[in-house]
């Protein structure tokens, strides 16, 4: 009885996936229960069951909390209204969507976009000029605190299907004690190794769907990917997606991980406002650069890349 309950489930897991991975990207569209059911070939009350057993969360909740967390990312980012931002999260009113993004976030978007204001004040401030104690105000000596300048690109990448495996918990945790990072990648080497794909030169890439200081830390999702030649039936669990292509803002990292975490930071707090773009509605993502030493994969360094829109198109 356990294995059949095991069969069921590892089933359930491996129809659930691609549906997960169409929420994320049809976020703009119908993703009623009937037309998900459907999709994955469910009675809606069937799919309504599997979905909260293996998420924990009902559909309509699933979908209303990506939602959400994407306004808060289009209010940090875009200088649309918040009536718009409503609408494109799927709320008919201002105030239906006030109500469930205070419910969400202990505060309401217009109180957001106060803080944010602040938090760029203050970044300026901080970064700004100072004077020397013990010099006249007649002639300050000044000194500026430079801003690390490091060169970032604007890339026109193209579309790259990729297979993938997702894990989900704090970023933090992605690599436990005595894991190496390649570790990430091994189920998705041997499953390229079974399919008999080619992996002598992997490209590998990391796709980052949630902000950690919004997501709740059990509910962030990564996905370590490796890059294929086009579309392929997987099992889970591995899955298979397509990264979409597009203008995108990118930086060279040499460093650890967290000189990544600084790029987001200094490209949605600092080069943004100055810059003629929009961070368009796609997760940023890391390509890893590698090379074999003594066996294993090391990473030499990251590109980490953010989409973008040009401003005009709004």
């Amino acid at each position: 009885m356990q294995v059949k309950r095991r069969a069921t489930r590892r089933k359930h897991q491996q129809t659930l996936l691609p549906i997960l991975v169409y929420i994320e990207d049809h976020l703009d569209e119908d993703l009623s229960l009937h037309r998900l059911a459907t999709r994955a070939g469910f009675s809606p009350h069937h799919f309504h069951r599997v979905f909260q057993q293996l998420t924990g969360e009902t559909p309509h909740e699933y979908v209303r909390r990506l939602r959400l967390e994407r306004a808060v990312y289009r209010l940090k980012v875009s200088p649309d209204n918040v009536l718009d931002i409503a609408l494109q999260a799927g709320f008919q009113t201002h105030e239906s969507f006030t109500r469930a993004f205070t419910q969400q976030f202990d505060m309401n978007p217009s109180e957001l976009r106060a803080l944010l204001r602040e938090f760029r004040a203050g970044v300026d401030e901080v970064l700004g000029t100072y004077t020397f104690a013990g010099f006249s105000l007649d002639s300050p000596l000044k000194l500026r605190k430079e801003r690390r300048v490091e060169p970032i690109t604007l890339e026109t990448l193209p579309a790259q299907p990729v297979i993938f495996k997702r894990y989900q918990g704090p970023y933090e945790d992605l690599l436990g004690q005595g894991q190496h990072f390649s570790d990430l990648w091994t189920d998705l080497f041997e499953y390229a190794e079974a399919q008999g794909l080619e992996t002598s030169t992997p490209r590998l890439i990391g796709i980052c769907h949630d902000d950690p200081y919004v997501a709740e830390s059990d509910k962030v999702r990564f996905d370590a990917c490796l890059a294929v030649d086009g579309p392929l039936e997987v099992s889970h669990p591995i899955g298979y997606r397509e990264l979409p292509g597009g203008l995108c803002v990118g930086r060279r990292h040499y460093n650890g991980f967290e000189e990544i975490t600084k790029t987001f930071a200094f490209i949605g707090v600092e080069w943004l406002p100055t810059a003629n773009y929009l961070l368009r509605a796609a997760p940023p993502f890391e390509v890893y650069h590698c090379k074999t030493i003594d066996g294993r994969l090391e990473r030499i360094y990251t590109d980490a890349y953010v989409p973008l829109e040009p401003l005009k198109a709004r």
